[in-house]
């Protein structure tokens, strides 16, 4: 019976190949869309669940709120903070300290050597970090050589694999070798770890002792101070049992009460961010690993590849339907010689199963030859097992069974409910059949899910638009930074001869040394006073801290007063347009001369007051600031050149980098280029937008070009009589064309409302950001009834086109 029932829906399949082509590749492509995003979505929430104690793991943060800043949240806590949580809150059976740095390390040339081979650290992929032993008891982490106790020795690092092979050339050769770290520090190799899963929020490549950070507390900013707090600074711990989350949180809540000086309605306290949510936390930095992704978007990203799967589900039942009236005998003669409901309802949903299997096995294909592509649009990573991923098969087998289920049933029970006698008197037809109304449906479902990823792919690209033509406040054209530059004593000494040799170079305009450019992640925050007998501000001002070339190099414009004088030290001030707002000056004139104090030193004369211009990303609202000089922070250089042979200019600047600190390494990169990685997620957005949109239209067409097609063949005899009366081609393409433009604009009232509320919530994220323009909904409007005519127009054509005579006699 089985093979028969096989043999029967492959003779049924072969016959009407077009039908059975657009239905395998339109549920290929929707399959392949939604594998591909499984894929990513399962890597993103897989994150850390390898840690043997995962349940109980934590972070301790910091929550800050006051009026006039609002929340923030930053994943660092002060030095003293720490040990008060370690003695305080009982319900944490471990702690452990980690400060977190990219260094970069030197396999010396010879012994005191600081000249040899350099391995920096990439921000991105690779970090450093000084640990406490306990972190090991915290997290899981395999030792191929040594244990977590060498880091009770002050001059011991420990590499991952990956690091020290990639300085001694395979990692049993690096264990008691010596190495020199950010060119200060000789250690001892006295440990090798495993690499780490991809899947880490920890994919540490240094680790060294964090009493070798206490020793070397300048070099690596460390402040054991209450009124310190840096990112940097963070603190895990391990519950002792998992459900004593709530009750360690109420412990921590009144952790530092008595030493943070919260100002009237502001309140900073420490919170209890469990590991299971480290990974989508991007406003405490998503941990250490290379990056974070909020869970709203997987959930957005899973939903829009269940549409498009959806919608070439509505493809098959659409054309099934629709094709139901030409297999009427077929199913008169089968009830006819005994076949019951139940069988003729098999028989179709294997007809359907073996179509979906096809097209799983096509989809399957498409996405392990497109899975390399992910890269451009994820994080996920070339090595991450496919098809050997069992949960990948699960899927898979869950799919065959949803999709066979979702488009086969209801098409079947049309079939197979089919009266025996009007069947075999073909007294059926696609009207008689039912289903037309569903079949509109479905074809305007499709048309609102496709619009509303068209309208969500020109919110995106518009709003990338405009924030690569927003105004930024300053010129950051032509602008090469030189990033990372060591500020120990012996670099900074080095500092001005740098400067003028560059300064040399014939097609450099000018050159700044400061802590970092002006659009940057750096939230640097201290409090201050204005004007002498003050108090400290309600409110904290950013900081930028620079020479006095900073200005000119690039393109700060003054509203009043000037720039301050070249110094080593702070000696005066300049301040931006928001900090004087919020401070009720009215007039920046009025600024120029008053007295100013940042946290508790002395007091400087503001000179010149600034533009204000964009010291974080369009997210962020725009800052208070001050801006003053102090060399010994100093560790990026802006370098204003030039556009002609720009290739040529910054292999000069690294030549003259190389030879003036020969033993770091050269870090450049255009400032334009920074500025873009700002925005990153919102770009990768946008691409997968503008493939869902593409995905979802050539769906439709798939679909209209199948229905178009039964269409055409339902009503040759009326278009043969037509023609006779003295229709035109063109009026008769347009007849069959009509009920699909309508379609296509209904879907345009439902999809436009939606895809408003959607893009408006998503452009909320940005401070700075596009208007929803009017046009945006009617060039969508306007390509989607383009399409759909084009894709009708196509198959319709050819009917109108034929001679009437074979028309009439078509029946």
């Amino acid at each position: 019976m089985l093979s028969n029932y096989l043999k029967l829906a492959l003779r049924t399949l072969s016959k009407n190949r077009v039908y059975t082509t657009i239905n395998i590749f339109g549920l290929a492509i929707g399959i392949a869309a939604c594998l591909l995003l499984f894929r990513l979505v399962h890597y993103e929430l897989s994150f850390d669940h390898y840690h043997s104690k995962f349940d109980r793991i934590v972070q301790v943060v910091t929550h800050d709120f006051s009026p006039e800043e609002g929340e923030s949240h930053t994943p660092g806590l002060p030095i003293p903070a720490m040990d008060e949580v370690a003695s305080k809150v009982t319900q944490l059976e471990r702690v452990a300290r980690v400060h977190s740095m990219w260094p970069t390390l030197t396999v010396p040339d010879g012994l005191g050597s600081k000249l040899g081979r350099k391995f920096p650290t990439d921000e991105e992929q690779e970090v450093g970090v000084f640990a406490e032993p306990s972190f090991f008891e915290i997290f899981d982490w395999t030792w191929l050589s040594g244990n977590p106790s060498v880091l009770n020795s002050p001059n011991a690092i420990v590499l991952n694999q990956k690091m020290a092979e990639k300085c001694f050339g395979n990692w049993q050769a690096a264990v008691g070798q010596t190495i020199l770290m950010d060119g200060l520090l000789f250690l001892t190799v006295q440990g090798v770890v495993a690499n780490p899963p991809s899947q880490s929020a920890f994919p540490f490549h240094i680790i060294a002792s964090y009493e070798l950070l206490k020793k070397n507390s300048e070099a690596y900013n460390y402040n054991p101070e209450w009124g310190s707090t840096s990112s940097n600074d963070q603190l895990y711990a391990l519950l002792n049992r998992a459900d004593q989350r709530d009750a360690a949180a109420t412990v921590l809540a009144t952790v530092g009460q008595d030493q943070y000086k919260s100002r009237e309605g502001s309140w900073r306290r420490h919170e209890i961010l469990p590991l299971s949510e480290l990974h989508f936390a991007a406003d405490y930095g998503g941990g250490l690993g290379t990056h974070s992704v909020s869970k709203s978007r997987l959930w957005v990203l899973s939903f829009i590849g269940l549409l498009i799967l959806a919608m070439a589900c509505f493809n098959f039942i659409n054309l099934a339907t629709a094709q139901a009236a030409s297999r009427a005998r077929e199913v008169g003669v089968r009830k006819s010689l005994g076949s019951s409901r139940g069988q003729l309802v098999g028989q179709f949903m294997g007809e359907t199963t073996l179509i979906v299997l096809f097209a799983v096995a096509l989809g399957t294909a498409l996405a392990v030859l497109l899975a390399p592509m992910l890269k451009l649009i994820s994080d996920v990573p070339d090595a991450t097992p496919f098809l050997q991923n069992p949960m990948v098969w699960a899927f898979l087998a869950a799919v065959t069974v949803a999709v066979s289920l979702l488009s086969g049933f209801y098409p079947a029970m049309v079939l197979a409910g089919f009266q025996p006698i009007k069947a075999l008197k073909n007294d059926i037809t696609a009207r008689t059949v039912g289903g037309v109304s569903l079949r509109k449906v479905l074809v305007v479902a499709q048309f609102v899910i496709a619009q509303a990823l068209i309208i969500g792919t020109l919110v995106t690209v518009s709003q990338m638009d405009y924030l690569r033509m927003m105004d930024l406040g300053y010129q950051p054209a032509l602008i090469y930074a030189v990033n990372d530059i060591s500020s120990d004593s012996s670099s900074i000494a080095r500092f001005d001869l740098f400067k003028r040799q560059v300064q040399e170079i014939s097609a450099v305009e000018s050159v700044s040394l400061s802590s970092d450019v002006p659009s940057s992640n750096n939230n640097w925050a201290s409090n201050f006073a204005f004007r002498k007998g003050s108090n400290d501000a309600p409110f904290s001002t950013f900081m930028k801290l620079a020479d006095s070339d900073y200005f000119k190099t690039y393109g700060l414009r003054f509203v009043a007063g000037r720039g301050f004088q070249a110094s080593d030290t702070m000696q005066e001030v300049v301040v931006n347009q928001t900090l004087l707002k919020k401070l009720g000056v009215a007039n920046a004139e009025d600024a120029l001369g008053k007295y100013f104090r940042m946290g508790g030193g002395r007091w400087r004369p503001v000179v010149g007051v600034v533009e204000d211009f964009k010291a974080n990303t369009a997210r962020d609202e725009m800052k208070p600031m001050a801006l003053f000089s102090r060399k010994t922070y100093y560790s990026t250089a802006g370098i204003k050149i030039r556009p002609e042979n720009m290739s040529a200019t910054t292999a000069k600047i690294q030549q003259v980098f190389e030879s003036t600190f020969p033993e770091q390494v050269f870090d450049g990169q255009y400032l334009d280029e920074r500025i873009a990685e700002f925005y990153r997620d919102e770009t990768r957005f946008s691409a997968l937008c503008k493939g869902f949109a593409l995905l979802a239209v050539l769906i439709s067409c798939l679909g209209l070009y199948g229905l178009a097609s039964l269409m055409a063949v339902q009503k040759t005899k009326e278009v043969g009589i037509r023609k006779v009366l003295g229709a035109s081609t063109m009026s008769v393409v347009g007849l069959l064309s009509r009920d699909f433009l309508v379609l296509v604009l209904i879907a345009a009232l439902v999809a436009s409302p939606l895809a408003w509320y959607a893009m408006n919530a998503w452009l909320q994220d940005f401070v700075y950001r596009t208007p929803l323009s009017a046009w945006i909904f009617i060039s969508t409007i306007v390509l989607a009834c383009a399409v759909a005519l084009l894709t009708v127009a196509l198959r319709t054509w050819r009917t109108a086109m034929a001679n009437p005579v074979q028309s009439l006699r078509s029946e």
